[in-house]
């Protein structure tokens, strides 16, 4: 895929010809994908073509490809969650829903640098990647195969996260974050639970993660700006509380042993 150029989206208004074709070239990008999956039936071949449209990270000298590989993770987990969405997807129009999600990631969030948007980024990375891996069924069997699989998708997002902010610690940092909601994804497997939204199944653990997530990244951030004080912490724990709490309240309590 050709990459956005610094401005877009930006101040001048209008397109230019890189513009027009950045979009172009991501839209049929998403189209090809959304056809391989939904109507060819070669959702494997579609992950392939992801990876391979990553091919920039390797055209550089080896020893930058390590790197590279871990600065683009957030990005290969949305588009290869997006394909295990769409393949998993019981209607037409929940495929096409989860595509449209992908165009607007490649086009507005993607080449985005704020560190808010920053933190959305990772924020969807981690809810995107967890309600994948807890939809297809078949991992769910598979209890170690899907702690890794969501350790991997927290530690890459919360890297995303913390190195956005020049975090002396954030290799640390993401490992510890990572740790944790790969435990809280154990404890889900016992608890698997999901929210159906006009038939668009979420995993209860990922909305979950995404609380915990947003509360922590609100007093991490205030912290990083030298607001942190008494009044925003209280205001995020009563804010993730409350949410937990309805969250409890709306899931049932069927537990898988």
């Amino acid at each position: 895929m050709l990459q956005p150029k610094k401005h877009f989206w930006g101040k001048k208004p209008g397109f230019d010809i890189g513009d027009v074709l950045h979009v172009l070239v991501n839209i049929s990008f998403v189209a090809v994908i959304y056809l391989m999956v939904q109507y060819w039936h070669l959702a494997y071949l579609a992950v392939v073509i992801i990876f391979l449209s990553k091919w920039r990270v390797l055209a550089v000298q080896p020893r930058f490809w390590l790197p590279n590989i871990k600065a683009n993770m957030v990005d290969l987990i949305v588009g290869v969650s997006t394909v295990a969405l769409i393949a998993s997807s019981p209607a037409d129009w929940i495929a096409i829903f989860w595509t449209v999600l992908y165009i607007a990631w490649l086009l507005f969030l993607k080449p985005r640098e704020h560190n808010v948007l920053i933190g959305i980024q990772a924020l969807w990375g981690v809810i995107i990647g967890m309600i994948a891996v807890f939809t297809m069924i078949d991992f769910i069997k598979l209890p170690v195969f899907v702690v890794a699989l969501v350790w991997i998708v927290a530690w890459a997002s919360a890297r995303h996260f913390f190195s956005n902010y020049e975090e002396p610690h954030y290799r640390t940092l993401s490992i510890v974050w990572a740790l944790m909601v790969a435990e809280i994804a154990w404890f889900g497997l016992h608890w698997v639970q999901y929210y159906f939204v006009f038939d668009v199944k979420i995993s209860v653990v990922a909305v979950i993660v995404a609380i915990l997530s947003l509360g922590s990244a609100g007093i991490y951030h205030s912290y990083k700006h030298n607001s942190l004080n008494k009044a925003i912490i209280v205001e995020n724990v009563l804010f993730v509380t409350a949410l937990l709490a309805v969250v409890m309240a709306t899931s049932g309590w069927v537990v898988n042993l």
